[in-house]
């Protein structure tokens, strides 16, 4: 069940399953696929014409194709467990003020989306590498039961710590589902109808982007916010079971899997586990396999940062040497996990014929202009998205006084511009393959919402409440499948280590965008409490319910006074700030689109290595 991969350098696909004869750590991976290319490259001569007459080529298949009801059925469950992971980003969106009143903590609330978006981003570059040993199906299906048991942690959480840790966990899981989802898809399509089918799948991300707040607001007010985690529960089931049953592009049988699965476990050589032969066998996996060195100091680093940016202005001032030492050592920790990748670890690395042991991180792939610059645009697009999203719902609930409920409604209009501007994007991609007018069109419209934004106030009337939304939906759904696609097609197909390659892409271009995410979580609340702070510092004298931000904000939820008070233009003047800080981030966008490749999807004509690298 969920076999490894090894991929043909073929004109045709990206990546797909391939049958292992075992399960064995000792399976001659180069060698596979050092015979796989001779096998394709003897068949391309046979069927390839002599004229060169492009016309005359043969149709592009999948390596892994499932027809009729069954490809239908596992896109399905692609879809039900991409929505699942992205109804949890955004579901806690509208149940923030609840929460922090709960538990007195509005200053760990930003927590609430970088506790689940941090081990999102960290943890997607190692469930690439864990589906190339793992497999596909397995690796899917862990996470999911992992993204449960973060969900069932934090519907049963006693406090914001508690809650916290579930979300973290929930993370966990949802990297996988996450990163799992596009690569998967992609086995499954040709090159050129690629665009197509993750436009259509990234539409589920969307859709979630409108239930979520709406059930949020709709638990938070009627019900109870414990009810946004619990129905994870179900749909997760769902789309375990689905996954299970119709993913299969080999044609097994699932059953019979499952019992070479447990006479391996049952036969397993249990008495290993006492030879010191063991433990060097697994310092190598752990630290040559799923170089874990590099990901600990990346996790442990960014960690720090964020840490620091969450503390900083609230419980330590921003010159305080603990603020100092989690910025200086978070950094620092960052720069040791580069480093180690690009330059050590192919100075440390066994020598073995048996396994190519590769870096999360390698400077091969990600030094290349074609591959880094799309990827810097999707870090910026996903933190401004993001804080924009978060406090547009705040914007409706601390300054219009709106109920979760009545504010998640407001964000119907970006959502259905992404939708809109996915489908849209995905007809152009499938009928021209031009990536980058895509990505300079979605940079240019992100810009121009994110500049129009700053025009909300306390006195906007509807149209502007509506329209001013509009044009930050559209450009995120412009730049989030462009930016990996144009990532995508600059690994070259005839390269020995193609597989390895386009999953450390397609896992960069993940991490990339949670980690976007995740920094636009606590940024923007850092950002918004730091300008709360200082205005209420010039109060004199001080209000009754202004001592700290987390007071106000308790106070305030409960006793709204309306939009002419002066707590409302605090409020107001912290959201600018925070649409102005979503602003500088997408004229940056803007730049790295129109400096990405103008290579375009499914091109007929060869084209020479060494225009991977072209800007």
């Amino acid at each position: 069940m969920g076999r490894s991969l090894i991929l043909a350098p073929t004109e045709t696909s990206c990546t797909g399953p391939h049958e292992e004869e075992s399960g064995s750590v000792k399976e001659n991976i180069r060698s596979g696929i050092s015979q796989r290319s001779k096998e394709d490259s003897l068949e391309e001569k046979r069927s390839k014409p002599h004229d060169g007459n492009i016309e005359n080529e043969q149709p592009e298949k999948a390596i892994a194709p499932l027809t009729g009801v069954r490809f239908y059925v596992c896109f399905g469950s692609l879809a039900l467990s991409l929505f699942l992971a992205a109804l949890d980003i955004l579901i806690v969106g509208t149940i923030m003020e609840t929460v922090a009143a709960k538990f007195n903590g509005y200053s760990l609330t930003g927590w609430l989306v970088t506790g689940y978006n941090l081990p999102n981003a960290l943890l997607s570059l190692l469930w690439g590498r864990l589906a190339t040993v793992w497999g596909f199906k397995a690796s899917m299906l862990l996470s999911i039961v992992v993204f449960e048991i973060g969900s069932l942690v934090a519907a049963l959480a006693k406090s914001m710590n508690m809650l916290i840790a579930g979300r973290v966990v929930a993370g966990f899981g949802g990297s996988g589902i996450q990163t799992l989802c596009f690569i998967i898809l992609s086995t499954l399509v040709t090159d050129r109808t690629r665009g197509t089918a993750v436009s259509i799948l990234s539409c589920a991300f969307a859709v979630a982007s409108i239930v979520g707040p709406f059930l949020g607001g709709a638990f938070a007010t009627h019900v109870t916010w414990r009810w946004c985690f619990y129905i994870n529960l179900p749909i997760g089931g769902l789309a375990f079971v689905v996954f299970l049953l119709s993913y299969n592009p080999d044609r097994e049988n699932t059953y019979e899997n499952f019992k070479i699965l447990m006479n391996r476990v049952r036969r397993a050589p249990y008495n290993e586990v006492l030879k010191p032969s063991f433990y060097f066998k697994l310092y190598r996996a752990v630290v040559f396999k799923f170089d874990f060195i590099e990901f600990a100091l990346c996790s442990a680093g960014f960690t720090l940062i964020l840490l620091g940016l969450t503390f900083g202005g609230n419980r330590y001032s921003w010159s305080s040497g603990s603020i100092i030492a989690y910025f200086v050592v978070g950094i620092l920790l960052v720069i040791a996990s580069l480093i180690y990748d690009f330059v050590v670890f192919d100075r440390i690395k066994p020598n073995t014929e048996h396994i190519p042991y590769m870096p999360l991180l390698s400077w091969r792939v990600i030094s290349k202009p074609g591959v880094l610059i799309p990827n810097i645009a999707t870090f910026c697009t996903c933190f401004a998205y993001n804080c924009q999203i978060v406090y547009i719902v705040q914007y409706f609930q601390l300054v219009w006084g709106d109920s979760p409920w009545k504010a998640s409604v407001h964000l119907i209009a970006p959502v259905i511009a992404t939708v809109i501007s996915l489908v849209f994007c995905g007809a152009i991609l499938k009928n021209t393959g031009q990536v980058k007018a895509v990505l300079v069109l979605g940079g240019i419209i992100g810009a121009v919402g994110s500049g129009i934004l700053t025009l909300l106030s306390p006195n906007s009337n509807n149209s502007a409440k509506i329209g001013l939304l509009i044009l930050p939906g559209v450009s995120f759904g412009c730049i989030q499948n462009g930016a990996m696609l144009s990532s995508q097609i600059q690994i070259p197909k005839d390269h020995p280590l193609f597989k390895f390659d386009f999953i450390s892409v397609t896992t960069f271009n993940a991490f990339t965008k949670m980690l976007g995410t995740a920094f636009g979580g606590i940024l923007s609340n850092t950002v918004f409490t730091t300008s709360v702070h200082n205005q209420l510092s010039k109060i004199q004298p001080p209000s009754a319910h202004s001592s700290s931000v987390d007071e106000l904000i308790s106070y305030w939820y409960t006793n709204y006074g309306g939009r002419d008070s002066k707590e409302v233009h605090i409020f107001m003047k912290a959201i600018k700030d925070v649409f102005w800080m979503g602003l500088g981030l997408a004229a940056l966008a803007t730049i790295a689109c129109i400096f990405s490749s103008n290579k375009t999807l499914g091109s007929k004509k060869p084209v020479p290595d060494s225009e991977t690298n072209e800007k």
